[in-house]
């Protein structure tokens, strides 16, 4: 029975990592998407702007040309910088994609093997029920966890009591 509740708080946890991990690798594929989409547009402009410069006639030029040449100048520089920011939004989100399924995995198998579901969001009473079901080897677990985090001196003593019980 024991057993067969631990199969299934994993097969649970691990379907809650997995459904949280798919929905943020579908965001940051969105977002590289978008970004991308905006990569190319980018593009087009800066060499739209290049093109201009280079198909401006010379008798054009010699005549505006200083006034022609630092609109290029200054349209170039905002092409640049809002380039680089989109790069570096860029790589901030493959850092994001190549960190989440290390974090989802290591919080999904964490509430997998915990003895007792939803155990950090339980008042004393609610965490006093599932107790009893709970192998000498679990109640050890949730006891050394208890300490760790809330160190609740009721809940510890319940499982003190029910650590000695079961020895």
């Amino acid at each position: 029975m024991i057993d067969r509740n631990a199969s299934n708080r994993m097969d649970q946890g691990a379907e809650g990592a997995q459904a949280e991990w798919l929905s943020a690798m579908q965001s940051l594929a969105e977002q590289i998407h978008k970004q991308q989409q905006t990569s190319q547009q980018m593009i087009q402009e800066l060499t739209n702007t290049y093109m201009q410069l280079l198909n401006t006639p010379g008798s054009y030029l010699s005549g505006q040309a200083q006034q022609q040449q630092q609109s290029f100048q200054q349209q170039a520089q905002q092409q640049q910088q809002s380039f680089q920011q989109m790069t570096q939004e860029v790589m901030s989100t493959y850092s994001q994609l190549f960190n989440i399924p290390i974090s989802y995995a290591k919080e999904g198998l964490r509430d997998a093997q915990f003895p007792i579901e939803g155990y950090d969001e339980l008042t004393v009473e609610e965490v006093s029920s599932p107790l009893g079901a709970l192998s000498a080897e679990e109640l050890r677990e949730v006891r050394d966890y208890e300490e760790r985090t809330k160190n609740r001196e009721t809940v510890l003593g319940q499982l003190d009591h029910k650590i000695r019980g079961s020895s």
